[in-house]
């Protein structure tokens, strides 16, 4: 049982009228259907549907509090009515004070931007746990610690429920450090309302999620608000957004990272950088360089090095912890990552799914690459999702491709044929491409045509397992895909 005061701790609210002194609730739930006798139901007002219409089933079904923004003119029979100024804040809050406000009991990292928070918190991670510190990592590749999943949501950032009940379990366990993804829309919903970081950064941003903000303005303002909530901040400068939110966020402590100005807090020289042997780099930050490896073959695999690295100096980690823990991570799921293929061409699985990050991946790999060697892009575009990175996307891959293979990736409940019309038009025609709507036939083909010194990239899907379309979410592997057919042309 808890005590409904308690819960609301922290929260502006007004109590409708009761009997008893204290009000005691078993639990919190926002969906109706979910309400247990005693609950405090929770009025989220979602695109479709709000929770306001379904206080009376709430209450039918026991629920003890109602929480919501609006004044409710019908009298409750048991249940005790709050209004509030703002649910989402409140639901977040009320659940963090539920499991006992368990971030302020660690040390909390917060990543957002467009592409590379996976990859920069897995780093931030392996520096702390080099430095002999225990840490947890919550993100898209799931949640971990101690080196065990705990959690297989498939959201970026959990939803507050299993947030702060997954923040709890870490605590208990004496995490000293939680390292986590902070998406955008996480933030514009106010998912992280019960937790202050430690520290906040950003890696770019570009162009994504305009289906849900609108626009740029509105996907910037949402990136923005992390950085109330931080003590101290740590932003890559190197984009017009990123520079303008480091001149305007409000954190105590800013730090500018940068592969471009030499002028920054942090600044990063790339000494080489190949296929074979991953980037090695030097960081300068006041006055003083570190030599940092990173076995992730790829240029704007700086960026993530300088920008974790320059998170952990924040964190007091020293740079030789620093160092050690980021060389160790040598595949990263889905990022750059190489399947073995005993033969004479060589594939990439990458998760670039947005204009931004297939043309960092692209020019980079054009970079590296050695002459004579072809680059083949097999790529899709997800379903229901921002329309206007397709045709962007299709140029992109055009221009920096020798061979690109249009395919399905997550079409959901549009047709793929649609979606590949749509990135047709970005195509230069009078360069090689081809169609091919299953993905599996796609990946299928690039593999048995692959030509001696080819540099196959599967983009899109990165570390997800499964395929959604009309018909609903199947298992979908493809490193599993490419290994069965590398094994079969044996």
């Amino acid at each position: 049982m808890y005590n409904l005061f308690e819960l609301l701790k922290g929260i502006e609210y007004r109590l409708s009228e009761y009997k008893n002194e204290k009000i005691y609730v078993t639990g919190v739930a926002h969906d109706s259907r979910e309400v247990l006798p005693g609950n405090i139901f929770i009025c989220i007002k979602g695109k479709k549907k709000d929770g306001f219409s379904y206080i009376k089933e709430a209450e039918k079904r026991g629920a003890r509090v109602i929480i919501c923004e609006n004044t409710y003119n019908y009298k409750l029979k048991n249940a005790v009515f709050v209004t509030v100024k703002n649910i989402r804040k409140t639901y977040a809050q009320v659940i963090s004070n539920m499991y006992g406000n368990p971030s302020e009991k660690m040390k909390i990292v917060g990543v957002t931007g467009t592409n590379g928070k996976t990859t920069v918190c897995l780093m931030i991670a392996a520096g702390i746990k080099a430095a002999g510190k225990k840490c947890a990592v919550i993100g898209t590749l799931g949640a971990y610690f101690e080196g065990k999943k705990t959690d297989t949501d498939t959201l970026t950032t959990p939803d507050p429920e299993l947030l702060y009940k997954l923040l709890k379990e870490y605590a208990d366990a004496g995490a000293e450090y939680v390292v986590m993804e902070a998406s955008s829309h996480s933030i514009e919903l106010d998912k992280l309302e019960g937790i202050q970081f430690a520290c906040g950064a950003i890696t770019n941003l570009t162009p994504e999620h305009l289906d849900f903000h609108g626009n740029m303005e509105n996907y910037y303002k949402a990136k923005k608000k992390l950085f109330e909530r931080c003590d101290a901040g740590v932003f890559m400068i190197d984009d017009e957004y990123t520079l303008k939110m480091y001149r305007e966020a409000k954190c105590r402590i800013r730090s500018s990272c940068s592969v471009e100005i030499p002028s920054s807090d942090y600044y990063c020289r790339i000494n080489f950088c190949s296929l074979a042997k991953g980037c090695n780099l030097t960081i300068t930050h006041c006055g003083k360089s570190a030599e940092y490896f990173s076995p992730v073959p790829a240029e704007f695999t700086a960026s993530n090095v300088l920008l974790a690295a320059a998170v952990l100096d924040c964190l007091g980690i020293k740079s030789a912890d620093a160092v050690k823990g980021i060389a160790s991570l040598d595949n990263i799921p889905g990022r750059m990552e190489k399947i073995g293929t005993d033969g004479d061409f060589e594939i990439y699985i990458d998760f670039a799914h947005t204009p931004d990050a297939l043309e960092k991946l692209l020019t980079g790999i054009n970079h590296l690459k050695r002459d004579g060697q072809r680059v083949v892009t097999l790529f899709g575009c997800g379903g229901d999702r921002d329309k206007s990175k397709r045709q962007i996307m299709g140029k992109v891959a055009s221009a920096l491709s020798d061979l690109v293979i249009i395919t399905s990736d997550n079409s959901r409940s549009e047709k793929t044929s649609d979606i590949i019309k749509e990135i047709e038009k970005g195509v230069d025609k009078s360069k090689p491409y081809l169609i091919i709507e299953n993905r599996e036939k796609a990946i299928e083909y690039a593999v048995d045509n692959a030509a001696e010194g080819d540099i196959i990239l599967l983009c899109g899907k990165g570390h997800e397992n499964y395929e959604i379309d009309m018909k609903g979410k199947r298992e979908f592997s493809e490193k599993e895909i490419v290994q069965r057919l590398l094994k079969e042309n044996k």
